[in-house]
């Protein structure tokens, strides 16, 4: 008699109990109630930042991309198991961080030189 490893199939998640669905639309609320903040900091960026902006502006700014990104990183940890059943507020989590990510890079990394700049200007818009 030889032994043989148990068959094992990918299966998708089961259905959810009626009872168990309202957490996970509960859950996509509350990402959606995330989400709407992260947009709204446009409009934050857009009276705080464009201008000169003041150190504790850029301060504050960094501080509300810390808050946000944390809260999101918590909505990652739930919905990036394989077995979450909503891939669309799956999806919308990891777009949202990697927007954060990039405001992050684009109002608190490194500055681009004169020349650099000039470089791109030139070759965008020859005269």
């Amino acid at each position: 008699m030889s032994a043989t490893a148990p068959e094992t199939h990918a299966t998708a998640p089961a259905p959810l109990p009626a009872r168990l669905r309202s957490v996970v639309r509960h859950l996509r609320a509350q990402v959606e109630d995330w989400y709407d903040g992260c947009r709204q900091l446009t409009e934050w960026e857009d009276e705080n930042l464009l201008d000169n902006p003041a150190s504790e502006k850029r301060a504050e700014h960094a501080a509300l991309l810390d808050e946000l990104g944390r809260i999101g990183q918590w909505f990652s940890r739930a919905t990036q198991s394989p077995d979450f059943p909503d891939s669309q507020t799956a999806e919308l989590v990891q777009l949202t961080l990697q927007d954060l990510r990039d405001r992050r890079a684009m109002w608190h990394g490194k500055k681009m030189s004169k020349e650099a700049a000039d470089r791109i200007i030139t070759a965008c818009f020859p005269e």
